[in-house]
């Protein structure tokens, strides 16, 4: 005869792990290799809105590394270039 009951599992434990996350270079210089992603870019750029920046990049003003569709990534050493070429003068 089996009795109705389920066996019952202890329940599941949660990781006690913590995550690490790196800490950024110290350098006082920053970093000219690193790419930036579309949001970061717009933020840079003087808080403009991302479709802004698209349009530069439709426009040829702005260079970007496309790695798919929707991924897009920027240079920094571009941005800083774009900056100051298309600083006004007033």
């Amino acid at each position: 005869m089996t009795s109705g009951r389920k066996s019952s599992s202890p329940p599941r434990r949660r990781s006690t792990r913590t995550k690490v996350v790196p800490t950024p270079p110290t350098d006082a210089a920053p970093r000219t290799d690193r790419l930036l992603t579309l949001s970061e870019a717009a933020f840079r750029l003087g808080r403009v809105h991302r479709t802004t920046v698209m349009r530069w990049v439709k426009e040829g003003g702005l260079r970007c590394v496309r790695l798919s569709r929707k991924a897009i990534l920027f240079e920094l050493a571009e941005l800083e270039r774009f900056i100051r070429d298309h600083r006004s003068s007033g």
